[in-house]
């Protein structure tokens, strides 16, 4: 393999390992600078807010361990059949509209039942509760990656082990860049010492009595 087929390769990796850092990284940036903006809130980023599901009670339209995205939505809006996101103490809680009933402050109440689940929650859902509303998008099996990216083993395959090879491409790619140039002052020495050895020679023969 040629050299310069090496640091084309060399680009292209570089390139692709810039392509999923960069907006990776932008995009956790904004969800933690949303979280410190918005306690209270579900993370979002340009109105979509991402979701893991952690059980089964959405079974089998959502799957424990798919990545649900959640659209922002006026409360007033909602009706019956409507799937929300609404945290309860914390934690967010993905559940189908079955009633939408006026509590005894005169606010409206959403009552909500997984579809995998044989009885309504206990709790009616308040409209400060809901976080979006989900309209289908989802990611299977994604929120099982996401969840072992989190871990100590995810951390040091996902984020760590990238990391060590994007800076020994770096590395590389400066060492390369420092060899080339080392080459071209090289080749314009070389250059320059053949000229004036030329010209040397030009001038002796030029001289009278040789």
């Amino acid at each position: 393999m040629s050299k310069q087929k090496k640091c084309s390769i060399g680009s292209v990796i570089g390139g692709i390992l810039c392509m999923i850092f960069i907006p990776v990284i932008v995009i956790n940036l904004t969800l933690i600078i949303s979280t410190y903006t918005k306690p209270g809130e579900m993370p979002g980023v340009f109105g979509v807010k991402p979701a893991i599901v952690l059980s089964g009670s959405m079974e089998p339209e959502i799957l424990t361990g798919d990545m649900i995205l959640l659209h922002k939505t006026d409360p007033d809006l909602l009706q019956t059949g409507d799937v929300i996101c609404y945290l309860d103490s914390g934690q967010a809680i993905t559940h189908r509209i079955v009633a939408v009933r006026e509590g005894e402050d005169g606010q409206v109440r959403y009552i909500t039942q997984g579809d995998g689940n044989n009885t309504a929650d206990r709790k009616a859902v308040r409209a400060d509760q809901v976080q979006g509303i989900w309209r289908g998008g989802k990611i299977t099996g994604l929120g099982n990656g996401i969840m072992f990216m989190q871990s100590t083993t995810g951390m040091i395959l996902f984020m760590i082990c990238p990391l060590c090879l994007f800076i020994l491409w770096d590395i590389w790619r400066r060492r390369e860049l420092d060899r080339k140039e080392a080459k071209h002052r090289a080749d314009l020495e070389a250059e320059l010492y053949s000229y004036r050895a030329r010209e040397k020679m030009g001038q002796e023969e030029k001289e009278p009595g040789l």
